[in-house]
């Protein structure tokens, strides 16, 4: 069994997928070593930790109109394990835990137009959890991180959450498995899409609202929503080859239009007092004390004390724990610490976007080092200074194919975290062994908080 999972370790890596017969329960795209029992239970514990992060709307009237919707589409599936909250908040954005737990955010209703786009939005986000999206980023995630303990299969009752923390895996509104592949949006449209047929709703509402989006983050100034981020507009509809499947002529839905019980749903949630300001957690002066500034301030970051700070050259350093960096004639080797500096996007031709910019950054890092690896689906947004970046999950060591021959290596867990800074990428790398890394997680979450750029 180690044998295969080390092969399927080498063809994740290498960007192929190949499932033998002994393999667990197959997911389309994907794999999944989740049992749906599994699902339930780490949903639930992320829906807890998102209740505690989230301020929820309580008004009846509100919720009433959302879960009507919610049943009419859920009509022809099991609904009663599904629950919708909607958040009090203005961020253009929705959560789907795999335990059927679904936040739809205050500030993404108010751009809907009509009970089909508001019905699209939920079977998009039931489609994810039907589809069991999130325990199969997991999965591949595990894949890569961990093979040799999947060996014996995943730990039962509380035993898998005791494993994910050991990776640096979070749970609530920041967990990295709700950020899902372009494949996995794709299939999330076309159940969405049968699902809003079957309840004679318009399958064409959430390519509406994604071009209402669109055309609000046209706007001067306007912030680069995350939705959209994680949402791309498809380049081909779901809802042709839904019909198509069906061998039947297109049917027009029956709620294209905003019903009265819409527009009275629209006008008590734009009626509702503000949101309290959402303000970016505060950083711990006392854990973080000190301070690293550029040379001309183009960005700044707190560390904690005793920790050292060595220039890597205009706009980079090593900011290093005691202990954390070796240096040889070879260069210098950080091992628990963080580096950080400025991507140069100039010599591009054309403009990149956030994904394709970091995207070059990791090939870039692969070939200083070639042990270094992203973890396929470990992705997320994140903000940094109030301005939309990605978090993404890397590797260092570990397992490594060098030609015909597989060695092990001391593993370290990596956040790459950037953010695009005229035409520059600003990054940040973060590293501490595999072992130690959620011991390590809260002051690196501290050091991203503290990040101010000019």
């Amino acid at each position: 069994m180690k044998q295969i999972l080390v092969g399927l370790l080498l063809l994740v890596v290498s960007g192929a997928w190949v499932f033998p017969q002994t393999a667990p329960h197959l997911t389309s795209p994907g794999i999944n070593f989740f049992s749906t029992q599994q699902d339930i239970d780490i949903g639930n514990d992320s829906a807890v930790e998102a209740e505690k992060q989230l301020s929820l709307i309580r008004d009846t009237r509100l919720n009433q109109y959302l879960r009507s919707i919610a049943q009419r589409v859920l009509a022809s599936s099991n609904s009663s394990r599904y629950q919708f909250y909607i958040v009090n908040s203005t961020e253009v954005s929705s959560l789907a835990f795999p335990n059927g737990s679904i936040f739809v955010y205050r500030g993404l209703l108010a751009m809907t137009s009509s009970d089909a786009e508001v019905a699209a939005l939920i079977a998009h986000q039931v489609g994810h959890v039907i589809s069991r999206h999130a325990t199969s980023q997991l999965s591949r995630q595990l894949l890569v991180q961990a093979p040799l303990s999947l060996s014996g299969g995943l730990p039962s009752a509380d035993g898998w959450k005791e494993q994910l923390n050991k990776l640096g895996i979070v749970f609530g509104v920041d967990a990295p498995f709700l950020h899902y592949s372009p494949e996995q949006e794709v299939e999330a449209s076309r159940v969405a899409a049968k699902l809003l047929m079957a309840s004679r709703f318009d399958p064409d509402g959430f390519d509406a609202l994604l071009q209402t989006l669109i055309e609000a983050s046209k706007k001067p100034d306007a912030p680069m929503l995350t939705f959209l981020y994680n949402h791309p507009m498809p380049a081909s509809t779901p809802k042709g080859e839904t019909e198509a499947e069906s061998g039947k002529p297109p049917t027009p839905g029956r709620h294209t239009r905003s019903s009265a019980e819409f527009r009275a749903f629209k006008d008590a949630l734009l009626k509702l007092p503000k949101p309290a300001i959402e303000k970016t957690q505060a950083v711990d002066t006392d854990l973080m004390p000190n301070v690293f500034s550029h040379p001309l301030n183009y960005y700044r970051i707190n560390y904690p004390d005793g920790w050292q700070v060595v220039p890597t050259g205009p706009n980079g350093a090593i900011i290093s724990a005691p202990g954390g960096l070796t240096t040889t004639t070879a260069g210098d080797d950080v091992a628990y610490g963080m580096m950080l500096d400025m991507f140069d996007l100039s010599a591009s031709d054309k403009q990149l976007t956030l994904e394709q910019a970091t995207n070059r950054l990791i090939v870039y890092l692969r070939q200083r080092n070639q042990t270094v690896r992203a973890v396929p689906g470990a992705q997320a947004p994140v903000l940094i200074n109030d301005e939309l970046g990605l978090r993404t999950v890397l590797l260092r060591g570990g397992l490594i194919r060098s030609g015909k021959s597989t060695v092990t290596e001391p593993s370290e867990v990596l956040w790459l975290v950037t953010r695009m800074y005229y035409q520059n990428l600003f990054y940040m790398v973060f590293v501490a062994p595999e072992e130690e890394f959620p011991s390590r997680q809260q002051i690196f979450e501290q050091m991203i908080r503290s990040v101010q750029v000019r």
